[in-house]
């Protein structure tokens, strides 16, 4: 059950940390460091081009902690100034359950997200 409780938290707490834009933390805590170049990447583009986030939804969320995987999808409002018409991206997110491994100590453990940052055009 604790397992299944961290992954709706970690769900949240990735959800809340991209509506306040904070993407750059996000990818520390969430993503795994082998994709971490690709997640930075799009990171850095939505705060230089100045995506303004509104809120977010999750709209479902499964997490299958006996397959060690979950899925999410999430709905975020935004606007790009000097454009200020309100947008909505659907994010389907998909996650994994990873256990320490001696063999990669940097890999992480806990939940982590493998799909990426939407790029909110």
């Amino acid at each position: 059950m604790k397992s299944q409780e961290n992954c709706d938290k970690m769900i949240k707490d990735y959800s809340r940390m991209v509506r306040w834009n904070e993407a750059e933390k996000v990818g520390i805590v969430f993503v795994t460091p082998k994709q971490r170049p690709a997640f930075d990447k799009t990171a850095e583009s939505i705060r230089r081009r100045n995506v303004s986030m509104v809120d977010y939804r999750i709209l479902a969320k499964q997490c299958m902690t006996e397959k060690k995987k979950a899925e999410a999808t999430v709905e975020f409002d935004y606007f790009v100034l000097p454009d200020n018409r309100l947008k909505t991206i659907t994010d389907h997110q998909t996650w994994v359950l990873l256990e320490e491994n001696p063999q990669d100590p940097e890999a992480g453990e806990g939940w982590k997200i493998t799909s990426p940052l939407p790029e909110f055009k």
